[in-house]
């Protein structure tokens, strides 16, 4: 799939009274914001042949949960388990990256020179533009040496004239061998959101505003440029493409989507588990706060404890403890904390060992019911048989003695259970939705069961005669705990003391659609211009000076070459800091002004002094001398 264009440019030449001659020249790039936004997309899509399909990438690969394994992820991981995580459609991530200045854009590595004309733009050698890499279900932005000739189209449609001698056009780009391709509204009578943008016919669009020195639109000061693309074919963006994994020639052609985030860290911050465990203590409810580990709460973007308007701890990790108070993860609740249908609220609110052992004795009972014909008639299913199956697999997973396998069987699980279970079949869900639904019930019967039998004198036990406590939440889970007795399946690691599951995540390749926002602003250097001077000789590489010198805004710097080569122009102040680079490609032999502006590359006015000017082809170096006066 082609990543994202993260950052880019184009030109517009003047639209009808505006002179094209005023707005062509180098531009090179000062500041950028890029704001990406990305959405879980259904990996079920409609092809342009009508058809439902799944692209071999989203089989192999994607995943709305997240698998973490315990101790740890991989190869010395003792187990795995799914966390449901995103639905489609949710927005899994919004990031802005504001580079403001020339300086900022260097510390990034990015940097954009580039020449413009009538439709076509070519971006020089030089040029670093960020872009994403996903392998191994890892996302990572990445710096790429890039040069690119393409066309642009201002749509035809007359500009708009802004304060401050401002020019705004819509702008769209036609072809282009990296970048995405969208299309340029009339910014004259175009409405956003109805005309063009997010929803409508025309989602990726872009504009140009040329910026001028004052109302003669003579002298063009620089530009801003923005754009917004989707993921789609309209951009040529995050579809299925050559050099994508799994690809496939008849996926691409059916225009299909293939976008991926792919992460190991999540969210997390450190101060929502001791913020909402104060909260708790409030209410008469305990929640014991981590002090062997950093308190991660997985999912959580961080409390603003301070007031200052920013979320405390927030940072991302692959290391994080699963914590629910609000029953959103797992149990289905409300959203809202402690309102008591929290699939967690039996184990304080954590995935723990116990959460872990239930959701595998209701998994393993929901599939054994299945295979018994629980649902051989899918208009009429045997609830009650679900039920107690998932009774039955829960007790052997909890490792409880036959006394108590008895007392809860006879106990059986609260007619509002299999009540529940009936509705939700009903309402489509899934037998594994039903089952983790069935979490809280499960759970809830057994603690229930417990402080009955314990205040009449027989309390629940494990097989080794132990108690059984169901909330095993106030310590981690500690493999020294364990008895590795054929331990290739959950319910045979025996462990009665339980604890928190402080957990690692895997990689996972997320199923995601893009949106990229981006401004910018670019600053002009000067223009590249022909010389037909038939008493300049051009078979030799040669400096012909500057003129004017001294100068006051422009100055040129003419040179002959005598071979077809990439020849880079370079500005220096005399303590040997580098001021702009005002030129960076291919010519042919022949001979050449150069113009600057007397600006550096971050598009301010250089100080009154003498200035260095380097001239290279071909590894062959010309250097001469400038002043400037303001």
């Amino acid at each position: 799939m082609r990543r994202m264009l993260y950052v880019f440019l184009s030109i517009i030449i003047s639209y009808s009274n505006l002179s094209a001659q005023n707005i062509e020249g180098n531009f090179e790039l000062d500041s950028l914001v890029v704001e990406y936004t990305i959405v879980a997309r259904d990996i079920e899509q409609v092809g342009n042949d009508g058809n439902v399909h799944i692209t071999t990438y989203d089989e192999e690969e994607a995943t709305y949960d997240v698998t973490v394994g315990w101790p740890m992820a991989g190869d010395d991981g003792i187990f795995d388990f799914s966390l449901p995580y995103f639905d489609v459609g949710d927005t899994m991530a919004v990031t802005k990256v504001p580079l403001g200045s020339a300086a900022a854009l260097a510390a990034f590595g990015l940097g954009l020179n580039t020449d413009f004309a009538d439709g076509v733009y070519t971006i020089n050698q030089g040029s670093v533009y960020p872009t994403t890499n996903t392998e191994n279900c890892v996302t990572t932005q990445v710096f790429l040496p890039i040069q690119d000739a393409g066309t642009w189209t201002n749509g035809g449609h007359d500009p708009i004239l802004l304060a401050g001698n401002k020019v705004r056009w819509g702008w769209g780009i036609i072809t282009s061998g990296v970048f995405a391709t969208f299309s340029a509204p009339n910014m004259t009578t175009d409405v956003y959101g109805v005309n063009y943008g997010a929803g409508t016919p025309m989602e990726s669009w872009g504009y140009i505003q040329a910026n001028y020195t004052d109302d003669t639109y003579s002298a063009i000061d620089g530009l801003n440029i923005g754009w917004e693309a989707f993921d789609g074919v309209e951009a040529d963006l995050g579809i299925v493409s050559d050099g994508d994994p799994y690809y496939v020639q008849a996926e691409a052609e059916l225009g299909l989507l293939n976008g991926m985030l792919g992460r190991s860290a999540l969210p997390v911050d450190s101060v929502t588990i001791p913020a909402v465990a104060a909260q708790a203590a409030a209410a008469g409810i305990t929640i014991n706060v981590p002090t062997d580990n950093t308190p991660f709460a997985a999912g959580a973007t961080g409390i603003d404890l301070d007031g200052d308007g920013v979320p405390d701890g927030a940072t991302s990790s692959d290391w994080f403890y699963v914590f629910d108070p609000t029953g959103d993860v797992l149990g289905g609740g409300d959203g809202v904390a402690f309102s008591g249908d929290e699939g967690l609220q039996y184990t304080g609110y954590y995935a723990t060992w116990n959460t872990l052992i239930t959701l595998n004795g209701i998994t393993a009972g929901v599939q054994a019911a299945a295979l018994a014909g629980a649902l051989a008639d899918p208009t009429a299913p045997n609830i009650p048989a679900i039920v107690d199956s998932v009774l039955e697999y829960t007790l052997y997973y909890w490792d409880m003695s036959d006394a108590t396998v008895a007392a809860v069987e006879a106990a059986g699980v609260p007619a509002a259970a299999t009540a529940q279970v009936g509705a939700w079949l009903a309402a489509g869900l899934g037998l594994d939705d039903v089952g983790n639904a069935l979490l809280p019930y499960i759970l809830g019967n057994v603690t229930g069961l417990q402080a009955q039998l314990t205040a009449a004198g027989t309390p629940l036990t494990y097989a080794n005669g132990d108690p059984v406590i169901v909330d095993d939440s106030g310590h981690d889970l500690d493999t020294n705990d364990f008895q590795w007795e054929n331990a290739y399946y959950y319910g045979e690691l025996w462990n009665n003391k339980g604890g928190r599951l402080f957990v690692q995540s895997y990689a996972n390749c997320f199923p995601a659609k893009w949106t990229q926002r981006v401004d910018s602003h670019w600053s002009y250097m000067g223009a590249l211009s022909t010389v037909n001077d038939n008493n300049i000789t051009v078979d030799k590489f040669a400096l012909q000076g500057n003129y004017p010198n001294p100068f006051n805004p422009t100055t040129k710097i003419r040179f002959t070459n005598d071979r077809s080569s990439n020849v880079k122009v370079t500005v220096y102040a005399l303590n040997g800091e580098k001021v702009a680079t005002i030129m960076n490609k291919q010519v042919n032999a022949g001979a050449y002004d150069v113009s600057w502006n007397g600006k550096s590359s971050n598009g301010t006015i250089v100080p009154t002094g003498m200035y260095l000017y380097d001239i290279e082809s071909d590894g062959r170096r010309l250097q001469g001398k400038m002043l400037f006066l303001k």
